[in-house]
């Protein structure tokens, strides 16, 4: 079975995947704002509260509740408190002797899932009063409860540019490997267009460009990009339950004869699964990620085994490259499953990955060359087989191919002749007959479209669906065509002084008729009635001839 269904089947999952971000966009409307020079706030008390009648989440599901409070100083004008959540819900308060005003809201109830997504807050603060700041945390996901936060103070723009700031190490690799992944896919496209296809360009350039959309999404870049935390919710699901169906394509694309189709369809069925238990109610995608992330655990100790099997075909990058990203794999789900699934464990990989891909672009440029010269090399000896040198018309052998392309009823074959080629070559040398050859194939084809040299002096014309009065219109134009040569004769080159150097070509026309069998049969009577206008022409000149000399007696 060929990989097609299977790039389709990615290709349909991605879509729909995109689908529901731009829903996810468009639906949720009203979320915070997004984050600078960090200073933290301390004397924080917190402590574990209870669930409460007004809680975000159903009576059936267990939460986890932290309530956090900190008293003010008299001058806030203009300072705002950040800090990151998980998967939780957020209320902050103002308590003073007035009362319980509330000063900021996170978290839209959605239908499909318990998490309102991964957020940075920013919680403005009174601009003056005594008083005390109340948060309270909710959560349903206990590996997401945490028991403190640290929280920064300051204006907005210098927590933004402070968060910013702290993330550049992480960012600007993403950036140069979504560059990467995209001069792959434009080194695909263009092999495409020069007929010798890199395949794995475009599977790896499809990895890199997801990779780096999963590795990104944990980033308060992405949050100041979207500013929306449900469509970062998904996005950061679907880009990681696509990677490893695109990294099957790529190893297959990279490993001869390496055939994971099975893997590829447990996959895209695990993807199918968890998605259908997410958005009917049982259990989130946050709920079910340890189970994707051990099957990946999995496909990387499998992907292993399977490779190494193919391993002596590889070539010696390709080993050397998949052996250090598979490994590196292993190594992040090992860091996610037993130590923390909070903050970024791919920075390994994804520099790994930037420098699989820097070679990987070089690999496809020189590959992309290769192409291009046996592209062109494969043109000039298509050029050679198919086509006339001197007239660059198509030959004998490009008839052969096009009139096997026509549907046999529909042929109308003209039989052309060069008269006096072997005179012109005698009296002229072989440099006038050149000449005369470019001149008739010039002519000719001035009238008919599809002409092919098949001989020394012998042309034929290809015509398609046409009947006996359009045909003998056609040789009327052609040897009125070559009157117009000998007359202006401006086409004969240094030989437009000589008037016995002329352009003479006889004609003759075949259609199909009900027993022919072949284009060839066609071709014969073409002939036939070539020859007959050739003799023709032959007596007429010699009348011609006979005429002046008698009046130069």
């Amino acid at each position: 079975m060929t990989k097609s269904p299977r790039k389709a089947a990615v290709i349909t999952m991605a879509f729909l995947f995109t689908v529901i971000l731009v829903i996810s966009g468009v639906i949720v409307k009203g979320v915070p704002n997004a984050a600078d020079s960090l200073k933290y706030m301390v004397g924080w008390e917190t402590h574990e509260a209870e669930k409460t009648a007004d809680s975000y989440y159903d009576n059936n599901t267990v939460s986890y509740v932290l309530e956090m409070s900190h008293d003010l100083e008299n001058n806030m004008l203009g300072k705002v408190i950040s800090f990151r959540t998980n998967d939780s819900y957020l209320d902050a308060y103002f308590v003073n002797e007035e009362g319980k005003n509330r000063l900021y809201h996170f978290g839209e109830k959605t239908r499909f899932t318990e998490s309102p997504g991964t957020y940075t807050h920013f919680i403005p603060l009174p601009d003056s009063g005594e008083g005390q700041i109340l948060i309270r945390i909710e959560t349903a996901y206990a590996n997401k409860f945490l028991k403190s936060y640290d929280v920064a103070l300051g204006s907005r723009n210098e927590l933004i540019y402070g968060y910013l700031s702290e993330e550049l190490i992480s960012f600007i690799p993403n950036v140069v490997l979504i560059i990467f992944g995209l001069l792959l896919i434009i080194i695909y496209l263009f092999s495409v267009i020069m007929h010798s296809p890199i395949p794995e360009a475009l599977s790896l350039g499809s990895v890199a460009v997801v990779f780096t959309i999963y590795t990104n999404c944990p980033l308060f870049t992405n949050q100041y990009i979207f500013q929306n935390p449900v469509t970062q919710y998904y996005l950061n699901y679907f880009a990681l339950y696509l990677l490893p169906l695109l990294a099957i394509i790529y190893f297959e694309d990279i490993v001869p004869e390496l055939n994971m189709k099975w893997v590829f369809y447990a996959f895209a069925v695990l993807d199918v699964i968890l998605s259908v238990i997410h958005f009917t109610g049982i259990a989130s995608y946050t709920r079910t990620i340890k189970i994707f992330v051990v099957s990946l655990g999995l496909f990387a100790l499998i992907s292993v085994f399977m490779i190494a099997r193919k391993f002596r075909k590889m070539t010696f990058l390709n080993r050397t490259a998949i052996v250090v990203l598979l490994l590196f794999i292993l190594i992040n789900v090992f860091f996610f499953v037993f130590v923390s699934t909070l903050g970024q464990q791919s920075y390994f990989t994804k520099i790994g990955l930037l420098m699989y891909n820097a070679i990987a672009i070089v690999d496809g440029m020189q590959k992309l060359m290769n192409g291009f010269f046996r592209e062109r090399e494969n043109e000039l000896l298509h050029e050679i087989a198919y086509s006339d040198n001197l007239t660059k018309l198509g030959n004998r052998y490009a008839l052969e191919r096009d009139a096997q392309k026509m549907p046999l009823n529909c042929i109308s074959i003209v039989s052309l002749d060069l008269n006096y080629l072997k005179y012109t070559n005698d009296t002229f040398g072989h440099a006038g007959g050149d000449v005369l050859l470019r001149c008739a194939s010039e002519c000719i084809s001035s009238v008919f479209d599809k002409v092919y040299r098949v001989g020394g002096d012998e042309f034929i014309a290809l015509i398609s669906k046409a009947n006996e009065a359009e045909l003998e219109a056609k040789i009327a134009a052609l040897y009125n065509k070559a009157d117009e040569y000998n007359r202006k004769r401006t086409y004969f080159e240094e030989f437009a002084e000589n008037e016995d150097f002329i352009l003479s070509i006889a004609a003759g026309y075949a259609s199909y008729q009900q027993d022919d069998s072949s284009y060839e049969q066609i071709m014969v009577r073409a002939d036939e009635k070539m020859y007959i206008a050739k003799k023709k022409m032959h007596a007429k000149s010699s009348i011609r001839k006979l005429n002046v000399r008698v009046q130069n007696a």
